[in-house]
């Protein structure tokens, strides 16, 4: 028995003890020092799986967009000179360079398709391949996705759908309207009629932009990994029935008060 308990044991941080002393070994600052080292390891690869979300939405925003003349001709033309979230007249002409005030805003945000790609291992990068990426980013900078508005209401619309989103990852329910309200500062039932506006073109631009997911093709028509493509077009269509975009609903706001959202 004495025998037995001398016989050499080898932990898993690397240092071999005799098999009587391995408890006590267990308990010592080496093998303490290895536990917590291993620890901040595992927290630092928990931090890249979550900054690969923000690489993927990084990725997909083009930084140029107000250079292209003739796709801000086509959003101006689109809206009527409007902006589309605040219904008030854009305070340039179409040919005109684009206020610092306002920003070209994704319809969908590069967070949401983000989203549904980090729910599609398949097309997730990895080695830094990201050649599947490239034609969701093509279809993400597209005009059907794109909108003039002012700057402060494209951060707020960002805001929200952050929020909705730690919500929806967390499988918590919460509408997109009810995520307006609880991050937006200002009168709050200006924020929601605003909001539904936001939520309105949503809506109305959904289906495409999961249509245009699913149709994804190679230059040569040929279909690429079209299943994988099919699962970021489901997860998408998931987020968006997530945000509850019927309006059918009443909003309680901080006030206290219930805001009714319909028309």
């Amino acid at each position: 028995m004495a025998t037995h308990c001398r016989l050499p044991v080898t932990c898993e941080c690397g240092k071999t003890v005799q098999k009587r002393n391995y408890a006590q070994h267990c308990s010592s600052k080496y093998h303490m020092s290895y536990i917590t080292k291993q620890q901040q390891l595992n927290e630092k690869n928990n931090l890249s799986s979550i900054d690969l979300e923000f690489d993927i939405a990084c990725y997909l925003r083009q930084s140029n967009l107000r250079k292209n003349q003739t796709n801000i001709q086509m959003i101006v033309q689109k809206y009527q000179n409007k902006d589309p979230y605040t219904k008030t007249q854009l305070e340039f002409l179409n040919n005109d360079s684009i206020p610092a005030n306002f920003h070209i805003d994704h319809i969908h945000e590069a967070q949401i398709l983000a989203c549904a790609i980090k729910h599609t291992p398949e097309l997730k990068p990895h080695n830094g391949n990201i050649l599947a990426l490239s034609p969701l980013r093509c279809i993400f900078n597209n005009v059907p996705n794109l909108a003039i508005t002012a700057a402060s209401i494209n951060l707020s619309k960002g805001q929200a759908i952050r929020y909705f989103l730690s919500h929806y990852e967390t499988n918590r329910d919460i509408s997109l309207l009810a995520a307006f309200i609880q991050t937006s500062s200002g009168k709050e039932r200006s924020i929601a009629h605003l909001a539904m506006n936001i939520v309105d073109l949503i809506k109305e631009t959904s289906s495409n932009m999961s249509e245009s997911i699913r149709e994804i093709r190679l230059e040569h028509g040929r279909v690429t990994g079209a299943y994988h493509y099919d699962i970021v077009a489901e997860q998408f269509d998931t987020i968006i029935d997530r945000m509850k975009l019927d309006w059918n609903e009443n909003i309680k706001l901080r006030s206290g008060k219930i805001y009714q959202a319909c028309k």
